[in-house]
């Protein structure tokens, strides 16, 4: 996932920012916007006549290309007369920041492209429309049999606790954890992709190689102090990430400690270490790595320098305190809708709806290598097709269905990129004891968490 990291001092001023922003922005959307739109009742409308929306992202290279094929796709063959135009916004922090100045000066796009947590901050003020009504529509919606077809995981990820549980955004970009391994390396050592965290341990520690010199010239395993990769290891130990009344954290039991004490160890003894940016993915390919946890939208550029290199490479799920009831997690970007006229709202949905159908995901997932919406996509044949070129994808895909989503409530953005990011760093380095690290991240987390209720 990429999202700009902030030291904690500059965590907390951007949070002082955001909830200054965001009672000004409810005040004023409280006093000017209309009692509850019947939500039921748009969404069974039919369009009068052609209905232009905009749709606001943050895909750029390769994946904006494939966005703009398929708006181009749905602009020529929806026969409503909808036409969408997508205006790429910058990564999704720039896109967060502009959302919110769009709110404020209510010049809100039609759709926004956001992490759940995103959603959850803009919810607050509104501005966002509920998607179950559509879902739902006898004329618009999808029918029981298409709505099952969509991951469980999916709509939990869109489904909002703290706003009555109203499903506020729909899936777009996902992806999942996985386990990134050499299988070179495992030949090497005779040992199989570890199951259980214990045999993860033995197995990095059998993988990392010194010189004659002492010097380590392979690692067993690589550090990545994003919190997705935290939370991935907490729900694969058997823990849970948020406590039943999503107020305060999950995390800080006797799992979250388990993944700090680990680090702790591998770092003490050389087993693991900390590569800068996206060195794993070279370190992986040329034998200097065993494993690394990361996304799989990372995917394509680990089979680019696999390619390169010859290195036999596989996707796999992290280690498991159960192996039998195994688990990750997955994240990613999903699109809301924003209030405006009932027509505006129908076509956004409709747009959404079809790029979630089964040929478009399918088309996404092999082009752009983010997870597909729909179980049925397994029998698109663009899928099969990009599967046997790339059969670290159907690894990838075959791990959806043991996914959960992280937590979607407000304040969780900054929990991540500064509470959990810094508590993994701090105990990586040997700057906090994991005990102490772990208590103290809990104790901010949930002050955070309380004031942005």
């Amino acid at each position: 996932m990429y999202i700009q990291k902030t030291s904690s001092r500059d965590g907390h001023l951007m949070r002082a920012a955001i909830l200054a922003t965001l009672v000004l922005l409810t005040a004023a959307c409280t006093e000017a916007a209309p009692g509850p739109p019947r939500q039921s009742t748009e969404a069974d409308i039919t369009l009068s006549g052609p209905v232009s929306i905009t749709l606001w992202h943050a895909l750029s290279g390769p994946q904006q290309a494939v966005l703009d094929a398929m708006v181009g796709t749905f602009n020529e063959t929806n026969g409503k007369g909808i036409t969408v135009t997508a205006q790429y916004q910058g990564n999704y922090t720039q896109l967060y920041g502009r959302t919110l100045a769009a709110i404020q000066a209510g010049t809100l796009p039609d759709l926004g492209h956001a992490y759940d947590s995103h959603v959850a901050d803009f919810a607050k003020t509104g501005v966002v429309v509920d998607l179950g009504p559509y879902k739902d529509s006898p004329k618009n919606g999808l029918t029981r049999q298409s709505q099952d077809d969509i991951y469980r995981s999916y709509y939990e990820a869109n489904t909002f606790p703290q706003f009555g549980n109203k499903l506020l955004s729909w899936p777009f970009t996902k992806s999942v954890a996985v386990m990134y391994v050499n299988e070179d390396v495992l030949n090497e050592i005779g040992r199989p992709v570890p199951r259980t965290w214990v045999e993860f341990e033995a197995t990095a520690k059998a993988a990392t190689k010194k010189d004659s010199s002492g010097k380590t010239t392979r690692y067993g395993f690589g550090f990545n102090s994003d919190a997705a990769y935290f939370d991935a290891q907490i729900v694969a130990r058997g823990g849970k990430l948020m406590a039943a009344d999503n107020k305060t954290v999950a995390w800080d039991g006797p799992e979250g400690l388990g993944v700090l004490q680990m680090y702790d160890r591998m770092s003490k003894d050389g087993t693991a270490y900390s590569p800068k940016g996206n060195d794993w993915e070279t370190d992986l390919a040329s034998g200097k790595l065993a494993f690394y946890f990361s996304s799989t939208s990372l995917l394509p550029f680990a089979k680019d320098l696999a390619d390169r290199t010859g290195a036999k490479w596989s996707i796999a799920n992290l280690p498991q305190a159960d192996p039998a009831s195994a688990k990750t997690v997955q994240f990613g970007a999903n699109v809301a809708i924003f209030k405006s006229t009932t027509e505006r709202q129908l076509a956004s949905w409709l747009f959404i709806k079809w790029l979630s159908d089964t040929d478009q995901t399918a088309r996404l997932a092999a082009t752009s290598y983010f997870m597909p919406v729909r179980a049925s996509a397994a029998d698109s044949q663009v899928l099969k097709d990009y599967w046997a070129k790339v059969p670290q994808g159907k690894q990838s895909f075959d791990l959806i269905k043991l996914s959960s989503p992280e937590s979607n409530v407000r304040g969780q953005q900054e929990v991540r990129d500064v509470v959990i990011f810094n508590m993994v760093g701090d105990v990586i380095v040997g700057r906090s004891a994991p005990e102490a690290a772990i208590a103290a991240a809990a104790t901010k987390a949930n002050q955070i968490l309380k004031d942005a209720q």
